[in-house]
């Protein structure tokens, strides 16, 4: 299913999820493509919190053919944080995850650095937004 165009400023978002909810997602570490607008990568496990992953959501129309590196680049250059769309990434991470609507997306953008290793445990079994551009 493809995205709607209503979310075209968003560009890029970052995602910690907790492992349960990745049923169809390909765990490969690797770019993949969604649809023909958005792609998204999940990566391996950290240590310090193993049954969470993040995952990265990217525009881009062919994935394989991409400088990643320098689309990211251009994303954030282009971008800034005041044009943020945190209820349209919402709705982009819920369709890519085929998540119900009723599974919450807490709000990590800011602050993040003042958390806890405390506060990230209890959060452990949430969906956290970490950056959207």
């Amino acid at each position: 299913m493809q995205l709607k165009d209503q979310e075209s400023t968003l560009q890029y978002i970052h995602i910690s999820i907790p492992e349960i909810l990745l049923g169809h997602i390909k765990p490969k570490n690797s770019w993949q493509n969604y649809d023909q607008e958005w792609s998204y990568r999940l990566d391996p496990p950290h240590a310090s919190h193993p049954f969470q992953r993040d995952l990265y959501i990217i525009k881009s129309k062919n994935i394989e053919q991409e400088d990643i590196k320098s689309l990211l680049d251009n994303i954030i250059i282009k971008n800034n944080k005041e044009t943020q769309n945190i209820e349209g990434a919402k709705k982009i991470i819920k369709e890519i995850l085929d998540l119900s609507n009723n599974i919450p997306i807490e709000n990590w953008l800011e602050d993040t650095g003042n958390r806890s290793i405390i506060e990230s445990m209890i959060y452990k079994n949430k969906i956290k937004l970490m950056d959207i551009i």
